[in-house]
């Protein structure tokens, strides 16, 4: 159903729509932006005519509402006389672009950070869509926006979300399926998700395909043939450590040869338990959603910039071989103060953030900031934490000496400083 812009298109709720332009189409609809009583949204129509099972789905999703405010939620359903089907849903900002655009390199995030940032409230969003008892079951590069500025994310294409283990007969694209639904031995569920969630934040830490190597050589042409067995039948992790024949091609696989050296050790080695423990074991060797988070807030805790040239790496702490250097362009990063609280070591430098999951070892929260490290202006050589959360704040010095800092004080950046936050958790500035 194609429309025109300026009519008004009237549901079988009594809902009526004012089509303004046609925003774009995939293979299942088209969206459109509309106007209904002064407030704008997105319709997606659907071309054919939809199962009841499917709608079925739909409004009960739509009555169930998103597991974030990261989703671009179906809000309402859309319904004709005639069989014509689609749903209403907000329109997204124009601050956003496509991850493809980010995979092309028309886009980059603003710093390694925001990156990062992204990547966990991916993995955050996907935990709060499973625990609701969904599974998103057609993960792919289309299904994803970002802010390059803000590292915000938002995740769309939801009408095909369903409760976990039940299929529509939506599978994906096969690049980023795992192997037992491109081969059909399984339907899309929550172990698929997590597969599939692995490719994606690997093409974002990597900008490459997890399992598109040398073995590309081996075809004419990326076919169908060709795509279920790289995918399906005999997927082999490019960085597989017991098998060499599938590694990324020099010349061709650049991004990838640059960045996989660059991650940190326990991220390459969660990339492998997924791609090749995951392969054998679907339910138990996968990397899990709260795996990730902590994983990932650990890289971004190590996350220094270098003075001279801007480039921003993970400074070794796990590894107990600290990158003094920059590995960009070779210049000392000099020394760094490391807040030490229970299992997190945050690098201080400016602009690095404390949040809710270093305070309350309980929390799933990962984005809300409770401290910023910022540089004093008077003398900028001068670095301190700026507090954001509720109650005084004392600390320790390695005389003895006590200090009370009080809501919205900064502490100092000083070595051998114990802190006392409020509710009982201490850390320590070494």
């Amino acid at each position: 159903m194609e429309l025109e812009e300026g009519p008004t298109i009237l549901d079988t709720g009594g809902h009526s729509y004012q089509v303004l332009e046609a925003l774009g189409e995939g293979g299942q609809g088209e969206v459109y932006k509309v106007e209904e009583g002064g407030e704008r949204f997105a319709l997606k129509i659907y071309k054919e005519t939809m199962s009841p099972n499917f709608l079925y789905n739909l409004k009960n999703n739509i009555e169930k509402g998103a597991p974030t405010a990261d989703f671009l939620w179906p809000k309402r359903l859309f319904q004709q006389e005639d069989g014509t089907s689609g749903y209403l849903m907000d329109l997204r900002g124009s601050e956003y672009v496509s991850f493809v655009s980010y995979l092309n390199g028309k886009t980059t995030f603003d710093s390694q950070n925001l990156l990062l940032k992204w990547c966990i409230s991916l993995c955050s969003d996907f935990k709060a869509l499973h625990e609701r008892g969904f599974s998103y079951q057609d993960l792919n590069d289309g299904s994803f926006f970002l802010n390059p500025h803000t590292g915000e994310l938002l995740i769309c294409d939801n009408d095909n979300v369903t409760a976990d283990k039940k299929s529509l007969g939506v599978l994906g694209k096969m690049k980023y399926m795992a192997p037992e639904i491109v081969t059909g031995n399984c339907c899309p569920d929550t172990h698929s998700d997590r597969f599939s969630l692995a490719i994606i934040l690997f093409m974002a830490l990597c900008l490459g395909n997890p399992f598109e190597g040398e073995r590309l050589k081996n075809y004419d042409f990326i076919d169908e043939k060709a795509e279920y067995e790289m995918y399906g039948s005999h997927p082999v992790f490019i960085y597989h450590q017991l098998d060499a024949s599938n590694r990324p091609i020099r010349g061709y696989h650049g991004s990838v040869l640059k960045r996989w050296p660059r991650l940190p050790r326990y991220i390459q080695e969660a990339f492998h338990h997924s791609f090749v423990d995951g392969i054998v074991d679907r339910e138990n060797g996968r990397t899990t959603e709260l795996e990730w988070l902590r994983l990932l807030t650990q890289y971004r805790d190590e996350l220094v910039t270098c003075p001279c040239c801007g480039y921003s790496f993970a400074y070794g702490l796990e590894e107990k071989n600290l990158n003094s250097s920059c590995p960009n362009c070779r210049q000392a990063i000099g020394d760094h103060c490391i807040l030490k609280i229970g299992r997190y070591q945050i690098v201080l430098e400016e602009g690095k953030e404390i949040y809710t999951c270093h305070l309350d070892k309980y929390s799933s929260d990962y984005q809300s900031v409770l401290g910023r490290v910022i540089r004093n202006k008077k003398n900028p050589s001068i670095l301190g934490i700026r507090l954001f959360l509720e109650g005084d704040v004392i600390i320790l010095d390695r005389k003895g000496n006590q200090k009370v800092i009080e809501e919205g004080g900064v502490i100092p950046l000083v070595h051998h400083l114990k802190v006392k936050f409020p509710q009982g958790v201490e850390g320590e500035i070494i």
